[in-house]
């Protein structure tokens, strides 16, 4: 393959990393290194390298990795569009991705399997950093033996698993959100809730249309916290494709979160009904020892001062930096854990007493 046409694989979007990617990558605590095997799903681990196949101009190569990926996923359409355009590649430049469809989708069809790639290539390029923890799970309660952690920037759902009471990386998923992006507000809006909410009920793929594919898991969105802030909505599940349909682009859905089907049935493993976090956040930050330590003693802390005869060795604690909002857990017995915030507010954190149904706050201790 002549430089030439290189470049011009290089334009379709595919192997482009974002200006700043790099920076960003060391300040969220993601590394470059080759991530480790357990961690990678096949898919995902061929269709980078197959990229980078293309981007180290393996023809031969990367023409090996997609059919081996084909023939396990042949409803990966992203898959493919780049064995079309390898197989093109060949006998003439090519200059967008889809050159080798002989009926092309549309531009925005297109665009959105562009995004894809990139997700999927950043994700092989740049993964957590196994030293470091999640700033968002700062404890786990013995209850939840697995937190599921949505990293929506980057399109990823973290598994982790409970290790007497912190988080270890388990799996990672492939994961698309609402189409137009996150931080929900109001019912229709299109958008995914950031926020920690919790598996209410799993529905088999026999109760639902073919739309949600391997089943769904359905959230308690809008919780009380999002009624305190008027945010209106239901609906809002993480679910499957349709049978036809490998993955969706990054941004397709209507607010939930999806994953493809395999993956779908992998989580049943995991999921307990009624315990089973699930954290979305905007982005995911990654914290070394020191520092996820010392936040996590400051916040146990000043929740201490107001339910002293509170065992917090049985508590759950999220945050999301982005609302200065934490999240306790405490586990009841036969039930759902009951659930309690704290809120910080002009540099001090206070505790949110109680919610009523409706999500009225009732009462705040301030610290």
């Amino acid at each position: 393959m002549t430089l030439s046409t290189l470049r011009r694989l290089l334009a379709l979007g595919i192997l482009l990393i974002e200006p700043g990617l790099s920076m960003a990558a060391s300040v969220h605590g993601l590394t470059q290194q080759p991530p480790a095997q357990a961690l990678t799903p096949l898919p995902d681990q061929l269709l980078a390298q197959a990229l980078q196949a293309v981007r180290e101009q393996r023809l031969s190569d990367a023409e090996t990795d997609i059919n081996r990926l084909l023939k396990l996923q042949p409803d990966f359409r992203l898959a493919q569009l780049i064995r079309g355009d390898i197989l093109l590649a060949r006998s003439r430049p090519i200059a967008h991705l889809g050159a080798a469809d002989e009926k092309p989708a549309s531009e925005d069809k297109l665009n959105d399997l562009r995004d894809e790639a990139r997700a999927r290539l950043q994700r092989h390029l740049h993964h957590p950093d196994p030293r470091l923890l999640p700033a968002a799970i700062l404890q786990i309660s013995p209850a939840q033996p697995f937190v599921l952690l949505a990293d929506a920037a980057r399109s990823r759902l973290y598994l982790f698993e409970n290790i007497a009471g912190e988080p270890r990386l388990l799996r990672d998923y492939y994961l698309s959100i609402g189409r137009m992006g996150t931080e929900k507000r109001r019912e229709g809006d299109k958008k995914t809730p950031l926020g920690v909410y919790r598996i209410t009920a799993h529905l088999p793929d026999q109760r639902l249309t073919d739309f949600y594919g391997a089943g769904a898991f359905p959230l308690n969105y809008p919780n009380a916290w999002d009624r305190a802030q008027g945010r209106t909505g239901h609906g809002i599940w993480l679910h499957g494709v349709p049978s036809d349909t490998y993955s969706r682009a990054p941004n397709s859905s209507d607010g939930c979160l999806v994953v493809t089907n395999p993956d779908l049935v992998e989580l049943r493993r995991f999921v307990q009904i009624g315990q089973t976090p699930v954290i979305i956040a905007s982005q995911v930050e990654w914290l070394d020892r020191a520092a996820w330590t010392a936040q996590r003693k400051a916040l146990l802390a000043t929740f201490q001062k107001t339910a002293r005869k509170t065992d917090l060795r049985q508590a759950s604690l999220f945050i999301d930096p982005q609302e200065r909002l934490a999240t306790i857990d405490l586990p009841a017995r036969n039930s759902t854990p009951d659930t309690l915030y704290l809120q910080r507010q002009k540099g001090r954190w206070h505790r949110v007493t109680g919610l009523n149904p409706s999500g009225q706050k009732l009462a705040r201790n301030d610290h």
